[in-house]
């Protein structure tokens, strides 16, 4: 996966962009991403000046995530914390279906043909 990280309204060290890059190599050992579109923008005239919108395209449904705050570290954080915790959540998700299909049709579940009389 090679990100694309966009800044607008402000310029960004190649330091940040591998500081950035670094985070979603984290997430990749959370799950397989496929792509992942991180637009960060510097906002002028508003309270909180640093907004990101990270897509990330994985197995199922995409992830999106949109934090706002005063630097850019602190969206970054808000950012990878959003993400981590839905991709854990849909992890967990998935292993309880896992589970109750096993429940269901696991071994124990199954009649022999030893039990059944002709």
């Amino acid at each position: 996966m090679v990100p694309q990280i966009q800044f607008r309204g402000f310029s960004a060290r190649p330091s940040l962009r591998a500081w950035l890059q670094a985070g979603l190599r984290e997430l990749q050992a959370l799950t397989v991403i496929t792509a992942a579109d991180v637009p960060l923008e510097g906002i002028a005239d508003g309270a909180p000046s640093m907004k990101a919108h990270v897509h990330l395209a994985i197995a199922g449904p995409d992830i999106h995530v949109t934090a706002k705050d005063h630097t850019i570290q602190a969206v970054w954080h808000k950012v990878l914390k959003n993400l981590k915790r839905q991709i854990e959540r849909r992890k967990a998700k998935l292993h309880g279906r896992h589970k109750d299909t096993q429940l269901v049709h696991g071994p124990e579940n199954r009649r022999s043909c030893s039990s059944v009389q002709g």
